[in-house]
């Protein structure tokens, strides 16, 4: 065994650790190279403004929205209600979209900003997570690395949409979950874990199924000795406020449920196959854990295969593992790793159609992913009776095609126009425009939450169909309206 490698104290391992944390927040802050928005973001976009799908009922019989009108909507209350009205999910997100964005304009940076920070956060808390487990060794700036060149994580990063902002959520809860596990069993971090946790699912409701295992954890490994006056206080009192919020927003969930059953009254036409749901579980599960050759290639030999390496990478962790302790903790990070998976599956199976297979669905188990391969890797290498082509051998065929995808996806990346919004805002605020014809009014809504905050302008509805009219000095200009 390499002790340099493993010793707590080795400062050059420090330093490298170091310099892989900040080479992983570079890596978020400096990509996209270029971004796009698409139909979700739009929904946080207008969100965090206070408008709902339906606010253009406000305006059905007028003649002109001016930029008065829309800009009234902009404050907490409206968010709250919008959130409500889109489904009741990501209330927390949209909150501090409409704040951010008060603050630091409307850019299409100040709406990355959130997201962006919120990784940055994460990619902090899980190098502190990693500690936990690896110390000063050098696997835990390959844990930050790994989970730093997850295509998944990557994306949602830059994405303006409530992902980041709960895996960020979960993973400050797990550090406070594993050191009341592993240190002090004390009230304190009892109360960090369930206010991060109350963060994470008023971020994202999907969040819960981390928090299902935490709580699972905690009463198999803890048992009675949870059940004492402190620790009931530390988790009850952030409760508090989810209690409250559901209880307000509760018609928001009844829009959720009315949301899928049209989602599964669209697939009775296109159809839905169980063979079809578990491939695409097992296709996102092994990506999840590395295993990314179906990244390369699609064909189902490859899935089933990559699964399989999975399945292998576990068992010899497994084998690999020299206490009892080590394979609680490996169980422990697989499942926390690993649960996205199989209650995105069961969701599937229960809904009838494949919605729940999202990818961006699997975002809040990405860090816990990322460190079970790590742990795995650290205690092939830590064990003397693995022979030293093997220890070296594991971490370079699951290391290398993990990086080469994430190198091959940013230098093929390429941003399709879905929404030119941004672009008209641009133009409209460049050239001090006050009037602009816009297709529907939800065209309008977006634009103006595009401009910076108190800009005078009048929207009328275009005669010329799908196309923005921008009223010139010079003349008027046809755009066409893409909404792809």
């Amino acid at each position: 065994m390499n002790d340099t490698m493993l010793s707590v104290g080795n400062d050059l391992s420090k330093k490298i650790n170091i310099i892989c944390l900040i080479a992983a927040i570079l890596i978020v802050l400096v990509l996209p190279f270029k971004k796009e928005i698409w139909y979700d973001e739009t929904v946080s976009v207008l969100c965090s403004k206070g408008i709902s799908h339906d606010t253009h009922l406000q305006f059905a019989d007028t003649a002109v929205v001016h930029s008065a009108d829309i800009e009234q909507l902009n404050n907490s209350s409206h968010v709250f209600t919008a959130t409500v009205n889109d489904n009741a999910n990501s209330f927390l997100y949209n909150l501090k979209l409409h704040w951010i964005t008060k603050l630091f304009g409307r850019s299409m940076s100040a709406y990355m900003l959130l997201s962006k920070l919120c990784a940055v956060v994460t990619l902090i808390a899980f190098y502190f997570l990693s500690r936990q487990f690896f110390r000063d060794s050098l696997f835990t700036g390959l844990a930050v690395l790994l989970l730093v060149t997850d295509l998944n994580f990557i994306s949602m990063s830059h994405e303006i949409r409530a992902y980041s902002m709960g895996t960020t959520f979960v993973t400050l809860a797990a550090v406070f979950f594993f050191s009341y596990l592993n240190t002090k069993e004390r009230p304190q971090y009892l109360f960090l874990v369930s206010f991060f946790s109350v963060c994470a699912v008023l971020s994202h409701f999907l969040t819960a199924y981390i928090i299902v295992i935490f709580l699972a954890t905690l009463f198999f490994l803890k048992g009675k000795k949870l059940f004492t006056v402190k620790n009931a206080v530390a988790v009850l009192i952030p409760l508090i406020p989810l209690v409250l919020f559901f209880v307000a927003a509760y018609s928001g969930i009844g829009v959720m449920k009315g949301q899928s059953r049209n989602i599964e009254e669209g697939y009775a036409n296109y159809g839905f196959h169980i063979s079809e749901a578990l491939l695409r579980s097992l296709k996102y599960m092994s990506m999840n854990f590395k295993m990314v050759f179906p990244a390369f290639s699609l064909g189902t030999p490859v899935i089933v295969i990559s699964f399989l390496a999975v399945v292998a990478l576990v068992i010899i962790g497994w084998l690999a593992a020299g206490s009892r302790h080590e394979k609680t903790t490996l169980k422990l990070v697989f499942a926390l790793g690993a649960v996205s998976t199989v209650l995105l599956l069961v969701l599937s199976l229960k809904s009838g159609h494949y919605t729940s297979l999202y990818f961006r669905y699997h975002s809040f188990a990405l860090p816990f992913c990322s460190l079970a391969v790590t742990y795995i890797l650290f205690i092939v290498f830590k064990n003397n009776r693995m022979s030293a082509i093997f220890k070296y051998a594991l971490p370079v065929v699951v290391i290398l095609p993990s990086f080469a995808f994430f190198g091959r996806s940013v230098l093929r990346e390429s941003a399709n126009v879905h929404y030119n919004h941004p672009a008209i805002a641009a133009v409209i605020e460049e050239n001090y425009l006050t009037k602009v014809g816009v297709p529907e009014w939800e065209d309008a809504f977006l634009l103006q939450s595009l401009l910076p905050q108190g800009y005078k302008i009048d929207y009328f509805r275009s005669t010329k169909g799908k196309f923005f009219i921008l009223y010139q000095q010079t003349g008027t200009e046809l755009i066409p309206a893409i909404k792809d």
